[in-house]
C-alpha cells in the first residue's frame, strides 16, 4: 500500500473518530438530507463549528452536498462509506467478501 493511500485511511478514520462529526454523520445517515443550518440548532454548536465539521466530512468524501438558493444541504454519500471499509479490509488486513 502506497503512503498517500494509507494517508486516505487515515484522514478518514480520524474524521469519524471526532465525537461531533460522528454524530453528525449517524444524524444524516437516519434523517436523510438535512441543511446546515438545521445541523447546526441539532447539536447547538456554532455556525463556524458546524461548517469546519461538514467540510471536513465533505473533503474526505463521506457527505454530499447541494446549494439550493441560500441553503446547503448535505447527506451522507453512503457508496463512498460502503467504499472505504471495503478497500481498508481487502487492502490491509486482505479481507474478501
Amino acid at each position: 500500500m502506497t503512503e498517500m493511500i494509507k494517508q486516505d485511511y487515515i484522514k478518514a478514520f480520524r474524521s469519524l473518530a471526532n465525537e461531533e462529526r460522528l454524530d453528525i454523520i449517524l444524524k444524516l445517515y437516519k434523517e436523510g438530507e438535512l441543511c446546515a443550518s438545521d445541523i447546526e440548532k441539532s447539536f447547538f454548536m456554532e455556525q463556524s463549528t458546524t461548517s469546519h465539521h461538514l467540510n471536513y466530512l465533505k473533503n474526505v468524501g463521506l457527505l454530499d452536498s447541494r446549494k439550493q438558493g441560500r441553503n446547503v444541504f448535505y447527506k451522507v454519500n453512503v457508496d463512498n462509506l460502503k467504499s472505504l471499509y471495503k478497500k481498508f479490509l481487502t487492502n490491509l488486513f486482505d479481507i474478501k467478501e
